[in-house]
């Protein structure tokens, strides 16, 4: 995902990547495939903390996200033509 994304971006839980316990306090909360609204994100040095309008007041990994359009261009762009 971005990890500059802005409030009001679409981010999608993937449910892969970071630390086992951070998947796994992620994965009580949040809904593995499910898009969820950037409330903001923190960027430091290593890491970067995604808080999530859906969840006030929680914070998650960047790594276990994607950025929510990136599922529906990749699939759109391996779509056949159409043809009349």
């Amino acid at each position: 995902m971005n990890i500059y994304a802005k409030k009001g971006d679409k981010v999608r839980f993937l449910n892969e990547n970071g630390r086992e316990a951070e998947r796994a306090y992620a994965a009580e909360i949040l809904k593995e495939g499910k898009a969820y609204t950037i409330d903001h994100t923190d960027v430091y040095g290593w890491h970067t903390d995604v808080y999530l309008q859906e969840v006030p007041g929680k914070s998650f990994n960047s790594v276990m996200f994607e950025d929510a359009g990136a599922k529906e261009e990749a699939e759109e762009s391996c779509m056949p033509i159409a043809t009349p």
